[in-house]
């Protein structure tokens, strides 16, 4: 399974915009495919978010600003679905993941950030986690809390 098959799996079919942060226009494009309407800023509210890390070399501290400012748009108990780089369970898949980390520019510890903690600690309850792409990839499914 893709991580786009299985971010919008987990997304499912909101009701309204989807507000998206990621480090290209990569996801708002496969959301219109999907059939779905990316948020503008012209929406205040949105019915759900997808945040993108993969590719990016995006510090904590950015990180948590970009959670907490989809959070602000998201009503109470509305989803988010989180896109990271993952270290695979089974230590023979750790050396391509790896190396396709190294490829992109990124170091091969980048695929070791907590994503479901950073979600949980950024007002958000965790639901559901997936791995995808021979588990490089992690989506999160999550909720905004009250």
């Amino acid at each position: 399974m893709t991580a786009a098959d299985a971010a919008l799996a987990l997304l499912g079919t909101p009701d309204g915009p989807v507000v998206v942060a990621e480090p290209g226009a990569w996801w708002t494009a496969r959301l219109r495919v999907a059939g779905l309407r990316p948020a503008d800023l012209a929406d205040a509210r949105a019915a759900a978010g997808l945040v993108s890390f993969l590719g990016a070399r995006t510090p904590a501290p950015l990180r948590r600003r970009t959670l907490e400012a989809v959070r602000e748009r998201l009503a109470a108990g509305a989803p988010l679905v989180l896109v990271d780089h993952n270290r695979p369970r089974q230590w023979w898949r750790r050396p391509l993941a790896a190396l396709l980390l190294v490829a992109r520019g990124l170091p091969p510890s980048r695929a070791r950030h907590p994503a479901a903690r950073e979600l949980d600690g950024a007002g958000f309850r965790v639901e559901r986690l997936r791995l995808a792409e021979g588990e490089r990839v992690q989506v999160v499914l999550a909720r905004r809390e009250g």
